[in-house]
């Protein structure tokens, strides 16, 4: 082999990096490929009866659950005997007649304290000034009272 003078800067900077043989990494051994499929194979586990049946469990095992899952949904939304209205039933019953009952319910469940408590005051009507004086001459008002204490 030649000496290489670039190989002798080489082994003064980096010694251990210059001992490394130079080859391609990327030339593969004669019939390679051919082999490759079948060494693969061979080094694969054969499936056993065991590994079926252990296979088979725990297939059943997160199916179970799933399952059971499903058919607790299913059980908490579906319509209870008490929620369902007959088809005749509904259509007997008027837009007008289903929001009277709801007042009906909604009312029932306030009690006259609460519902003087919640609606708004009404609002006084705007009078003229002679329905105020003619107000005042009915009642006996002294209006000069009215508007000293204003």
């Amino acid at each position: 082999m030649a000496h290489d003078p670039e190989n002798d800067d080489l082994e003064r900077i980096a010694p251990m990096l210059s001992r490394i043989p130079r080859t391609d990494p990327f030339v593969l051994p004669e019939g390679f490929q051919d082999r490759f499929a079948q060494e693969v194979q061979a080094r694969l586990p054969r499936a056993t009866a065991a590994a079926t049946r252990h296979s088979w469990l725990w297939r059943t095992a997160v199916a179970l659950p799933v399952l059971a899952a499903v058919v607790a949904g299913w059980w908490m939304l579906r319509p209870h005997a008490s929620q369902e209205v007959p088809a005749t039933a509904a259509a007997a019953v008027s837009a007008a007649e289903a929001v009277v009952a709801l007042e009906d319910d909604l009312l029932h469940d306030l009690s006259i304290t609460e519902l003087a408590e919640q609606a708004p005051a009404p609002a006084a009507p705007a009078l003229t000034p002679e329905e105020l004086a003619a107000y005042y001459d009915l009642t006996g008002t002294d209006v000069t009272d009215l508007i000293e204490n204003l």
